[in-house]
């Protein structure tokens, strides 16, 4: 184990108590804590590239770690969020269901996209687990934050409206939709504009929620999230989808073919 290994692990361990602050009820200072998970998780790869350690098993268990930190832990949030005190047997059923969205969906692309090495040069397919995870938390941010404002009786509303959400965000996950990818890519000069931008977003919101006590910093990432999945396509370079239609449907006949019975 090296240090950029332990960083990964202060990632599984920053999401670990991401879970721990939703049991207790903390269920915003929750989604704060799988963002600064993330940061730990961005940090390992460029202590690794420093301390020149990159291995095999430091990306396994950088995989595994993701994994636990926006699937696994991301479904206590989300459990804590519908959960009701007292709130019988029916809410007790939703939120154990809208619990294993995350978790359910995220098993499935974990498996899949490493038995079927899902992998297309600057891409990931389908939603990755740290936007899905970025997603839920800035929607359940929020709820938090609307329920400041509105009586305690519309909340409910807003949860209800967020289920078809949560199950399209899970959902996604298996999809084979291009997400921009860090890995193996060079950023053209419209994805430094508007990457700078979003970075100054971020740190102008963090401050406005240190200040005010706000959730600013859910509702920016929200809309980060938004811009991310919609709207990138712009900034694409001529040629980044080039082969991308053949892949998938090759990549789907060998599942198709895998998912058989065998004699």
């Amino acid at each position: 184990v090296h240090l950029k290994d332990v960083v990964t692990l202060g990632n599984v361990a920053i999401g670990f108590l991401s879970a721990v602050m939703a049991i207790e009820g903390n269920i915003q200072q929750a989604c704060y804590l799988v963002m600064v998970a993330f940061v730990l998780d961005f940090c390992d790869g460029i202590v690794a590239r420093i301390t020149k350690m990159s291995n095999d098993f430091g990306k396994e268990l950088d995989l595994i770690a993701d994994h636990v930190t926006y699937a696994v832990c991301p479904a206590f949030v989300v459990y804590a969020f519908y959960k009701v005190p007292d709130g019988g047997f029916l809410n007790a059923l939703v939120a154990y269901c809208m619990g294993m969205v995350p978790l359910v969906f995220g098993c499935i692309r974990h498996a899949r996209n490493e038995v079927y090495d899902i992998d297309f040069p600057r891409f990931f397919l389908g939603t990755p687990r740290p936007v899905s995870a970025f997603y839920l938390m800035s929607l359940i941010g929020a709820g938090t934050h609307l329920s400041k404002y509105l009586p305690a009786e519309y909340l409910p509303f807003y949860k209800y409206f967020l289920i078809p959400l949560f199950i399209w965000i899970g959902w996604n996950n298996l999809s084979f939709r291009p997400f921009v990818s860090h890995h193996g890519r060079h950023f053209n000069k419209r994805f430094k504009f508007f990457m700078s931008i979003a970075v100054l977003m971020l740190v102008a919101s963090g401050v406005a929620t240190a200040v005010t006590g706000e959730p600013w910093v859910l509702d920016c990432l929200l809309f980060h999230m938004l811009v991310y999945t919609f709207l990138s396509p712009v900034c694409y370079d001529k040629g980044d989808l080039d082969g991308y239609k053949e892949y998938i449907v090759a990549k789907k006949a060998e599942i198709a073919k895998d998912m058989q019975p065998k004699a």
